[in-house]
């Protein structure tokens, strides 16, 4: 059975960076489904999106999530639709802590566009970035509440939110 601890939410949530100092705070391996993806196709999300498709991503999304959920004592950073699908919600939810970082559409949308060098992400492109993030969310939102314990990251820093997570983590005897 895995013991990983697993990072959810919409883009912009805070997984990535929540992921990184929870894993250096538990001596643990830290893996992010996005950075694996690029790395099987050797561009960004974005761009697998605009020249493969969506179909295509989601795929190597299920993938990804598959064999990072295998693995054992790890912080994994899914991808913020990764758990829509069904398969890849069991295999995340299956004997890991599963930890959805909540973020409102505005504050999301303002991490994803003030971070220089920040990828563009294929969900801010034309029309109204806001809108379609919290469409997003009220889509995802039966299946974020599935979550072991919700976090939210807007009004907290990250050693906060990671104290809060090592501590869930160690009442179900996983650190």
């Amino acid at each position: 059975m895995s013991r990983n601890i697993v990072l959810v939410g919409i883009s912009g949530s805070g997984k990535s960076t929540i992921g990184r100092a929870l894993a250096a705070r538990l001596g643990r391996r830290f893996v992010d489904t996005d950075e694996v993806i690029m790395s099987r196709f050797g561009m960004p999300i974005g761009d697998v999106f605009s020249s493969l498709g969506e179909s295509v991503f989601r795929e190597a999304e299920s993938e990804a999530v598959v064999a990072a959920c295998a693995g054992d004592d790890q912080v994994v950073s899914l991808g913020g639709g990764a758990i829509v699908k069904d398969e890849s919600f069991t295999v995340a939810q299956d004997g890991n802590l599963l930890v959805r970082l909540s973020v409102s559409a505005e504050e999301a949308v303002r991490r994803l566009t003030s971070s220089p060098g920040t990828e563009e992400r294929p969900m801010l492109r034309g029309g109204d970035p806001i809108a379609r993030l919290a469409d997003m969310l009220a889509a995802r939102e039966a299946r974020y509440a599935q979550a072991d314990i919700t976090i939210d990251t807007e009004r907290r820093g990250v050693n906060e939110i990671v104290s809060v997570i090592v501590a869930a983590a160690r009442d179900r005897g996983m650190a």
